[in-house]
C-alpha cells in the first residue's frame, strides 16, 4: 500500500510538472516570412480597390492569413502558428521594460473589449455570451509604439495639449505607424474534453437596411464538436435540445488548445461549466495591417461549409493554407464606403462573433469603428456600430488626438 501511495504521488508530481512545462513553453518572435505578399505595395492595393478588383484584394488578404498561420516548427505536428509568438498588450503598452528574445507562450483569455460599453473595465454579460479573446501585435507595431512613447499617458496628453484651435483635424494625430505594422484579435469558445459540445454557426443572412441584434445564442444552426475522433462518418448528426440533427465535426477541424486551470476559470466565469483540460477553439480572428493609410481589415470565422459562398472565394490552395485553417471564411475591407453593397449603401464588413450582437451590427464596417479611435480626456465610446466614413467635423475628433485607428493604444496595458 505504501509503495502504491508513493507511485501515485510520483505520478501526480509528473503531471503537475508537465503542466508547468506546458504553461512555460518558450517561444521566439517569428515574423511573416517572405512569399506571403506582406507588406504589399499600398498603391497597388488602392488601385485594385479603385478598379473594383475584389479578387486581387481578397487574394492578398488570404496570402497574409496563410503567412500568419504557418507553423513555427514545420516538422512538429503540435507546433503553434507563428502569430502565437507575437507580443501581448502588456508587452507592447506597459510603462515598464519588456522581455526580448525568448519568451513564454501566453494565452490570457479575457472578454472581448467590444462587449464593454467603453472598452474598459469588467462588464456584466448576457446569458450565453461566453466568447473569450486576446490581442497580439507584431514587432513593428511594438517598436513604433514604444519608440514614440505612445504607451505613456504623459505623451498622449502632451500631444493632445499641443494642438491649437487652428490645427486641422487631419493633423491631430499620433505619428503614423509604418506599412509593416500589424495587430490581431483572436476569439475563442469552450469545447468539453468529453462528449459533444454544441457550437453555433453563423450562416449568411439576406441584406436588410436595419437589422436586429443577433448574438450567437440566437443563431439558427449548431454543429456538435466531438473531441474523441479525428474522422467522422459523412452525414453523422447529434440531437441537442432545440437543434436536432446537428452535424458532428471533429475537434481537429479547429485551431485549438487544452486549457490550464486559469484559462478554464476565465471561461467558467461566463459559462459556469468549463473545466481544466477542456479545449479553447478559435472561432474568429481579426487582423489589421498598415499597408494602406487607413489599414487593411480582414476578418475570419470558422464554418462547417468553408468552401461554399462568397466568403470562401479566392482562398489559396492547401500548399499555403493548411489543416484547420482551411475551415475559416473571410471578408476584408480597404475602404469605409467601397465597394458599395448591392443596395448602394456603404461597404459592410463584420465578424459574426463580435459585431452581430449589436443593433445593426451586421451592417457595420470595422474601419468605420476604428476611425473613431481617438485619445481624449473626455469619455470615448465606440458605439454606435455603423458604416461609412465619418465627416471631418464629427464631434468625436474635437479636442482629441487620432490614434491611427488603434483602439488597443487606448485600452491595452497602462494607457
Amino acid at each position: 500500500m505504501e509503495m502504491i501511495n508513493k507511485i501515485e504521488c510520483f505520478l501526480i508530481f509528473c503531471i503537475a510538472l508537465t503542466a508547468v512545462i506546458t504553461e512555460a513553453k518558450e517561444i521566439t518572435y517569428t515574423p511573416i516570412p517572405s512569399g506571403f505578399d506582406f507588406p504589399a505595395n499600398g498603391n497597388s492595393l488602392l488601385d485594385a480597390l479603385k478598379d473594383g478588383n475584389e479578387s486581387k484584394l481578397r487574394q492578398h488578404a488570404w496570402f497574409v492569413f496563410a503567412g500568419l498561420t504557418q507553423p513555427t516548427r514545420p516538422n512538429d505536428p503540435g507546433s503553434e502558428s507563428l502569430w502565437e509568438t507575437w507580443y501581448t498588450g502588456p508587452e507592447v503598452f506597459s510603462t515598464g521594460p519588456t522581455l526580448q528574445g525568448v519568451r513564454s507562450l501566453q494565452r490570457k483569455l479575457e472578454p472581448p473589449r467590444q462587449f464593454s460599453p467603453h472598452g474598459i473595465g469588467a462588464q456584466p454579460q448576457a446569458i450565453g455570451e461566453s466568447q473569450m479573446a486576446f490581442t497580439l501585435f507584431n514587432q513593428e507595431l511594438k517598436d513604433h509604439t514604444r519608440s514614440k512613447k505612445l504607451n505613456l499617458m504623459a505623451t498622449m496628453k502632451a500631444l493632445n495639449d499641443s494642438w491649437t484651435p487652428q490645427t486641422p483635424i487631419a493633423d491631430r494625430k499620433v505619428p503614423d505607424y509604418r506599412p509593416n505594422a500589424m495587430s490581431l484579435k483572436l476569439i475563442w469558445m469552450s469545447v468539453k474534453k468529453q462528449g459533444m459540445t454544441a457550437l453555433p454557426i453563423w450562416d449568411e443572412q439576406p441584406q436588410v437596411l436595419s437589422a436586429p441584434a443577433q448574438n450567437f445564442p440566437t443563431w439558427k444552426r449548431k454543429v456538435a464538436v466531438d473531441p474523441s475522433r479525428d474522422t467522422i462518418p459523412s452525414g453523422e448528426t447529434f440531437d441537442f435540445p432545440g437543434f436536432s440533427k446537428s452535424k458532428v465535426v471533429p475537434l481537429k477541424t479547429f485551431y485549438y488548445f487544452a486549457m490550464d486551470a486559469k484559462q478554464a476559470a476565465a471561461f467558467r466565469k461566463k459559462d459556469g461549466k468549463t473545466a481544466e483540460g477542456d479545449y479553447a477553439v478559435l472561432v474568429a480572428m481579426h487582423y489589421t495591417t498598415k499597408e494602406i493609410p487607413n489599414w487593411v481589415w480582414a476578418t475570419f470565422w470558422w464554418h462547417d461549409k468553408p468552401d461554399e459562398g462568397v466568403y470562401a472565394k479566392d482562398r489559396l490552395d492547401d500548399t499555403k493554407i493548411k489543416g484547420p485553417w482551411r475551415n475559416y471564411l473571410m471578408d476584408v475591407c480597404y475602404d469605409m464606403d467601397l465597394p458599395r453593397e448591392s443596395n448602394g449603401t456603404p461597404n459592410a464588413v463584420f465578424n459574426p462573433w463580435l459585431e452581430a450582437k449589436f443593433l445593426n451590427g451586421v451592417n457595420s464596417n470595422c474601419m468605420t469603428c476604428h476611425q473613431r479611435a481617438v485619445w481624449s480626456e473626455k469619455d470615448i465610446n465606440f458605439l454606435p456600430i455603423t458604416r461609412g466614413a465619418a465627416t471631418s467635423d464629427d464631434p468625436i475628433f474635437h479636442e482629441a488626438t487620432k490614434v491611427d485607428f488603434l483602439w488597443s493604444l487606448l485600452f491595452e496595458g497602462n494607457q
